[in-house]
């Protein structure tokens, strides 16, 4: 689940976004570090996943995206077959190997159903641009 960004610096430039991750009875949640959205671009997290959409017929190997701080990653495979499978990871903390980590890992449809995600995406940053 993702949290409205906010600019907490109110430099225009870094956003503060809570993301939370939910798996059978695991909750983690901590805020992540974006580059705030322009209007001269898109959030890269919403390139990362129009690329993967774009991508439908496959790709070799694990792509992924990574928060400024660090503290989330998401990876992306093709299974060859029409399915993508997406593994998002959140760190308590960026710098000292101490500390939790959760990982979540869902499959999605490579076509629609990930064209539909990016269309969410987009959403959800929709107004923030500066």
């Amino acid at each position: 689940m993702l949290h409205p960004p906010e600019d907490p610096w109110g430099d225009g430039y870094v956003a503060v976004m809570q993301v939370e991750l939910h798996d059978q009875g695991l909750t983690a949640r901590r805020g992540v570090e974006l580059a705030w959205p322009t209007h001269a671009q898109e959030p890269d997290l919403v390139i990362f996943f129009q690329q993967l959409a774009d991508d439908w017929r496959g790709w070799e190997g694990e792509r992924s995206w990574r928060s400024l701080d660090a503290t989330m990653r998401i990876t992306a495979r093709h299974d060859g077959k029409g399915h993508v499978s997406l593994g998002g990871t959140l760190h308590q903390d960026s710098y000292s190997p101490d500390g939790w980590l959760a990982r979540v890992f869902i499959t999605v449809e490579a076509g629609e159903q990930m064209t539909s995600l990016v269309a969410d995406l987009r959403a959800h940053f929709e107004g923030l641009a500066r």
